[in-house]
């Protein structure tokens, strides 16, 4: 047995064509505990208080994302959900994650990846979810897919058959900026100030600060050096017209 949390985010709530699907389920399959909760309708009072939603988390084995894709990725409400549950610390890590979507397959795909990649940031364990059109639970092949896919979900929790992470990118090497020019005495005849937000790890940024008086040297030369080539086609213009 399994508790599954259905984290419904549609507006809709309880009209939403996509919880229906998660609703079949939880008909087929009283073996399981589900929990359908309208995270979409109640996103304004777990901003005010979360502790009712993360009790819920925490007891979880498994949460299911339904959701209708509006215009390339998921709706607002589910935006912020995810955005209150990493602002709040919930653990979640282990626990298993899927979804169920609605759409007409226009680039669905866009708000499963964003779900996943975010579940990943969690440390949860994602098994790929389920993408309906909005019709489909109204079909005998539409009900079929949606057991299949439950089977599955079930299935991959019990065995370990879950997504594979994304490969982080490779860390740049950040090349520490040292000033290339000699200082110069300071002149003492009026006070700068200079308004910063430096990080004390930001190492360039420090050594630029570090050398004001570099800096207003080196400001003609790069006037020179970005201005110097259009100037020489403006005098070679002159030149053709003598």
């Amino acid at each position: 047995m399994m508790k599954i949390l259905v984290l419904n985010a549609s507006p809709k709530g309880k009209n939403s064509t996509t919880v229906h699907t998660a609703l079949y389920l939880q008909a087929l399959h009283p073996e399981h505990t589900f929990t359908v909760l309208p995270v979409g309708q109640r996103i304004k009072s777990y901003e005010k208080d979360f502790a009712p939603l993360r009790t819920e988390l925490e007891q979880a084995d498994l949460l299911l994302f339904c959701y209708p894709v509006y215009t390339f990725i998921a709706p607002y409400q589910l935006h912020r959900l995810i955005e209150l549950i990493k602002s709040d610390g919930v653990d979640l890590s282990g626990k298993f994650a899927s979804q169920i979507t609605t759409s007409k397959h226009f680039y669905d795909v866009t708000a499963h990846r964003y779900v996943e990649e975010n579940c990943f940031d969690l440390g949860m364990k994602v098994v790929r979810g389920l993408s309906a059109d909005m019709d489909d639970l109204l079909t005998q092949q539409g009900q079929q897919e949606a057991r299949n896919f439950f089977d599955q979900l079930i299935f991959s929790c019990e065995h370990s058959q879950f997504v594979t992470p994304p490969a982080r990118a490779p860390q740049r090497e950040k090349a520490v900026y040292q000033p290339v020019l000699p200082s110069v005495p300071k002149r003492t005849g009026k006070d700068v100030v200079i308004v910063t937000n430096c990080a004390l790890e930001d190492e360039n940024l420090q050594h630029m600060l570090a050398v004001p008086s570099v800096q207003k040297k080196m400001k003609g030369q790069m006037n020179q050096y970005i201005i110097g080539p259009y100037q020489n086609v403006v005098e070679q213009a002159k030149g053709t017209c003598q």
